[in-house]
């Protein structure tokens, strides 16, 4: 759920008259000039893009931007725009507190976030990739966390990350639009035009995160597939970011290792450096771990066959519904003790039963 700051209320979203019609390609040419005179480290101009990029898909204009760091959007535009003569340190503290309350805070309204075997392995990939600026993989069976991860890895990220989540049935150009709208690259731009720009609007502080790529291979065509790939590889070229390219299964079999494609995109994959293979079941420690963190315990033999290749949203679901169920959320009001047979009960009576 993406949160907003304690005082939204009068903050009302900008028209696109109003709004921060600039492109983070741009603004981050701009402020380079900050980093040159010594004004800025690499890392405050990232804090500067990532304030940038949260106010435009928020769609609010300079002066709702800037209420959120205390200064005016007249400041925060000339800053934006490289012509800003104060200082600047000041401005990059006010924005890392911020971004770090935002992240606090999406962390409370969120979901309880558990870290399985999953997370630290994505999490590790992810690490890899922004501190060799290199391109790395993730691939892992639908529904084991994969893409729960890579969000709270965006969350807790103190630099900027941009998730990217490859449509369905997708079109080179609906994959361009996807990109341009998580780096903040205006998506109204021709695909010819938009595709150098991807690259400026990034940089080797920046970690860009591809997920579902298998919807290129199941519903796109090898032709749009290589297309993509290939442009990935262009993106990365030129900016020396951090990628991580995420799918399940099908991303390899049939579009990375599919020998009428390597010879395409060999390319791309010499310069992966990791190729993180995640379980194709979530091991028994990790259910355990989800269960201690819901407050389920005893023993688990009587959900042997139940938890055997359950998928992690219909666990965290369960496991909801039966602290629920436990608290006296039931149709007798009556509580009952959080055990693994109560948790048996509460899926017989969701999943199983007509």
């Amino acid at each position: 759920m993406e949160l907003l700051p304690e005082n939204f209320g009068d903050l009302t979203p900008a028209t696109p008259s109003q709004g921060m019609n600039r492109s983070a390609d741009n603004v981050r040419t701009a402020m380079k000039v900050y980093v040159q005179d010594g004004r800025i480290t690499d890392e405050g101009l990232e804090s500067f893009v990532r304030l940038f990029n949260l106010g435009k898909t928020r769609s609010l204009s300079f002066e709702q931007t800037g209420k959120l760091i205390d200064y005016s959007g007249a400041t925060l535009s000339r800053i934006f725009a490289g012509k800003y003569e104060g200082a600047l340190e000041k401005v990059v503290e006010k924005i890392d507190g911020f971004l770090a309350l935002e992240a606090e805070r999406e962390k409370m309204m969120g979901d309880v976030f558990i870290e399985t075997s999953t997370w630290h392995k994505v999490k590790s990939t992810c690490d890899l990739s922004i501190k060799r600026n290199a391109i790395t993989r993730i691939t892992g069976i639908s529904q084991i966390g994969k893409t729960h991860s890579l969000k709270e890895y965006k969350r807790q990220a103190k630099f900027q990350v941009c998730y990217v989540r490859i449509p369905a049935a997708p079109t080179f150009k609906l994959v361009v639009d996807a990109v341009c709208a998580a780096v903040g690259v205006n998506s109204s731009l021709r695909v010819e035009e938009a595709r150098p720009r991807v690259a400026n609007a990034i940089g080797r502080n920046t970690l860009l995160i591809i997920d579902e790529l298998h919807e290129l291979i199941m519903s796109a065509g090898k032709s749009t597939a290589m297309k993509v790939l290939e442009w990935f590889r262009e993106i990365w070229d030129n900016s020396q970011c951090g990628m991580v390219l995420c799918g399940t299964s099908a991303m390899e079999d049939d579009l990375i290792n599919d020998p009428r494609m390597k010879g395409w995109l060999g390319q791309l994959d010499h310069r992966c450096i990791r190729v993180a293979k995640l379980p194709d079941a979530i091991p028994m420690a990790d259910i355990l771990l989800a269960a201690e963190t819901y407050g389920i315990t005893g023993d688990w033999g009587c959900c042997e066959n139940i938890l055997k290749g359950i998928r992690m949203n219909r666990l965290t679901t369960c496991l909801t519904m039966t602290v629920s169920w436990c608290n006296g959320n039931n149709k007798s009001k009556t509580r009952h003790p959080k055990t693994w047979e109560s948790f048996a009960r509460v899926y017989k009576a969701t999943f199983e039963e007509a």
